[in-house]
């Protein structure tokens, strides 16, 4: 749908047809009659720089299952793809309230597989005593045909831990704060601040030289004698050339100071907070100042992402996973927070308000919900993840059969 449809009342001045949808989508949204509160665990990447027992839980790659197990098909008759397999046994009760999924086994595993549709197997413990590593079917089609952007035809494979809260259908759960919400926070030490730096320059000095082109583009079809096009968004764009080439140059200049103090001190050893706090005051100054959100904005108030970014660039791929075995010690802090932090990966739970779906969801919940994420995969064009939903009545007793699969729509 072209406007977001769950969580929007319908007013007084709304179209009566669009005021009759709204009111259908929330309905079929099942919000209204959907537990407020319900157990769910977060699906926790595991750290690459530390060591674990052997994973009993864990996304993408390949599962764990006895050899009389049946790889489960899609609607057209080839296997769907593997995404999880979760030890239920590893599944604690939420700590404050003891709560834990109805009719779901002390033990075992639960695995989900998706495609155009889903299955979601359960398995008892004496089947998982002989399970072993089993590769999927030569039918299995690449990633691609789904829409995903991963490389073959697998999620990307890695471990994960199971933690307990309690899901109020929040997008990040309470009990993880996020650690990047301020550059001050995950800024920790020279290393990452000269890296930082580095980009936060070279995005700026970016702009401002496109601004310059843009603008000595104009004044050359001025002095030809062309009529120059005059609308809001050139008009802004004018507006954003100017307050860059006043005021660019000296932010430039600050930055390219700061990055060499901090690329002469031990790149390990922690950075001077007053410091970070000095020079992230004049480049906030420049980017809250700036009225068009160009690329440089961002940056220069200071995002984990553009870090995250060039970091994952420089990591070498290994059979579709990335190896952050070469990263250099000193950004090793960051890299661990950003892939043990909160990806949106969860069992169980409430699934946030939907923006561009139409699924009827009355009396179903969301079993597994999957973030589009570079470390698995799961990413695609349109969508900003899956997830697979069954019927509350079932999950209950214990089954997991029927329900649907959603990709969550992007636009």
């Amino acid at each position: 749908m072209p406007f977001k449809l769950f969580g929007k009342k319908p007013s007084a001045t709304t179209r009566p047809d669009i005021a009759e949808m709204l009111a259908e989508a929330e309905v079929r949204s099942g919000a209204a009659t959907r537990a407020k509160e319900v157990p769910a665990w977060a699906l926790l990447l595991r750290s690459p720089y530390k060591s674990y027992p052997e994973p009993t839980s864990w996304l993408g790659g390949t599962p764990k299952v006895p050899p009389t197990f049946q790889w489960p098909e899609d609607k057209d008759g080839r296997a769907l793809h593997f995404v999880a397999q979760i030890d239920l046994a590893a599944l604690k009760p939420e700590p404050s309230t003891g709560a834990r999924a109805p009719g779901l086994p002390a033990e075992g595993a639960l695995l989900a597989f998706i495609g155009n549709g889903h299955a979601v197997r359960v398995l008892s413990r004496r089947e998982m005593e002989h399970a072993v590593a089993t590769p999927p079917p030569s039918t299995l089609p690449d990633l691609s045909e789904h829409g995903f952007w991963g490389p073959g035809s697998t999620f990307g494979h890695w471990p994960v831990d199971p933690v307990a809260y309690v899901s109020r259908g929040e997008e990040r759960p309470a009990f993880l704060p996020d650690p990047f919400a301020t550059p001050q926070q995950w800024i920790t030490n020279w290393g990452l601040a000269a890296l930082e730096a580095s980009l936060a320059h070279d995005a700026l000095a970016l702009e401002l030289r496109q601004g310059r082109e843009f603008m000595e583009q104009r004044r050359s079809q001025a002095a030809l004698g062309r009529a120059l096009p005059s609308m809001p968004h050139i008009e802004r764009r004018i507006a954003h050339c100017a307050l860059l080439e006043e005021r660019a140059p000296a932010v430039l200049d600050a930055l390219q100071d700061w990055r060499a103090t901090c690329a002469a001190r031990p790149a390990e050893t922690a950075v001077d907070v007053s410091a970070l706090a000095a020079i992230f005051a004049v480049r906030t100054r420049l980017s809250a100042a700036m009225q068009s959100n160009y690329g440089a904005r961002t940056v220069l108030a200071g995002t984990a992402r553009a870090v995250w970014q060039k970091l994952l660039a420089d990591a070498p791929g290994t059979q579709g996973r990335k190896d952050f075995s070469a990263i250099a010690t000193a950004y090793r802090p960051f890299v661990e927070a950003r892939i043990t932090d909160w990806r949106g990966h969860r069992l169980f739970g409430i699934e946030p308000e939907f923006p561009n779906n139409f699924e009827d969801l009355r009396n179903q919940s969301p079993l597994i919900s999957i973030a589009a994420d570079e470390l698995l995969g799961t990413q695609s064009e349109h969508d900003y993840g899956f997830s697979v939903w069954l019927e509350d009545q079932d999950v209950a007793l214990g089954r997991y059969t029927g329900g649907q699969f959603i990709q969550h729509c992007a636009v």
